[in-house]
């Protein structure tokens, strides 16, 4: 099979970085070029027309007085206000407008802003004439600049928007890469913890991170389901050689258990007696031991109540069946009687274990 091409972490970042940058530029200029283009074509004014145009109003009114002032002389993209002794006379501008250009006439610290520039124009009779302009670019034709916003304002809105939505379109689709690539990782965990490595797909992703990283968890998957499985088939091995061990355990056991009943039926003293039903209950409890070897794999034995006299008895049975061949004097002093709680053949068993070990070494 073809060897497929994959493409880097570090490729599909700096992609990323270069539609952003790229995009952007390509915004900026074709925005710019439009807006060249109404300027050229007459639909908007350049920047400079609002100063030329206070520029002759200066000239106008500086020859005039309150009384031949005539507004109709000055161009609508001036702003203007006709102050006589602190008093305004006429004005155009709206009141916060006309805050503005007082404070700035008296010197207050109410500064104009960025765009905003004001003469304060001596009229023939001593009075002033407050001219105020923004530089910015208007609508050639006064209607629209009555009736529609701020041009430059609402130009400078759509290319930041245009920018916004390009770097959040770019940034949806990386995202949309890594999501698909983050998707194969999150299937390989599901099929490793679900011990089906074979489910992996480490040719689905596209970034070669990414795919080295789920050949390494295919890899691993493999590997631990062997590892399970070897171990799997240990136990069961483990669990036949248990069973073949009880099967031919259980043959020697029923020839000594069968052969101990009947000496018990023959005419014995009481010590042949006390030595024959003690290899019976060793034999008994052999038995048991075997039944406890084949169900080894099997759940642990649930508790239950028993009185504690009862294992003491056995165990007395047991210790004295142990002391007797030694030659080992066993002494029982049973202090406390209560209720256990326990498997009381597991309990029994390691108790025997330890007489054993106990009688052994005495």
């Amino acid at each position: 099979m073809a060897k497929r091409k994959l493409t880097s972490l570090r490729t599909v970042l700096l992609r990323y970085l270069f539609l952003c940058g790229g995009g952007c530029a390509l915004i900026l200029v074709l925005w710019w070029v439009i807006f060249m283009q109404l300027i050229n074509i007459g639909f908007l004014l350049p920047a400079v027309a609002s100063a030329q145009a206070c520029s002759e109003a200066r000239e106008t009114v500086a020859a005039v007085t309150t009384e031949t002032f005539d507004s109709n002389q000055i161009s609508d993209l001036c702003r203007w206000a006709v102050v006589q002794d602190g008093t305004v006379l006429q004005t155009n501008m709206t009141a916060r407008q006309l805050k503005i250009a007082l404070n700035a006439f008296h010197g207050g610290s109410e500064n104009l802003g960025y765009t905003q520039y004001q003469y304060d124009v001596k009229m023939a009779d001593g009075s002033f004439c407050l001219l105020q302009y923004d530089y910015a670019t208007p609508y050639a034709d006064p209607a629209l600049r009555d009736t529609l916003p701020d041009f430059q304002t609402c130009y400078f809105v759509l290319l930041a928007a245009l920018i916004l939505v390009w770097l959040g379109w770019q940034t949806h689709c990386t995202v949309r890469v890594f999501a698909a690539e983050t998707a194969c990782l999150h299937r390989a965990v599901d099929a490793i913890a679900a011990q089906q490595p074979e489910r992996i797909d480490a040719d689905g992703a596209h970034l070669r991170e990414f795919s080295a990283t789920l050949h390494a968890m295919q890899t691993m998957g493999q590997e631990l389901t062997d590892s399970l499985q070897s171990q799997w088939r240990m136990e069961q091995q483990r669990a036949e050689q248990i069973a073949a061990l009880t099967h031919d355990l259980k043959t020697p056991l029923s020839i000594i258990q069968g052969n101990a009943d009947l000496l018990a039926e023959d005419a014995l003293s009481a010590d042949q007696q006390t030595q024959v039903e003690a290899i019976l209950r060793g034999t008994d409890r052999a038995q048991q031991y075997l039944a406890a070897l084949r169900t080894a794999c099997a759940p642990p034995a649930t508790g239950e109540t028993f009185p504690s006299h009862t294992l003491v008895s056995e165990l007395a049975e047991t210790a004295r069946a142990l002391c007797a061949p030694a030659g080992v004097q066993l002494i029982l002093n049973e202090q406390w009687q209560g209720t256990l709680c326990a498997a009381q053949c597991d309990l029994l068993r390691a108790a025997e274990n330890l007489l054993d070990n106990a009688v052994r070494y005495t």
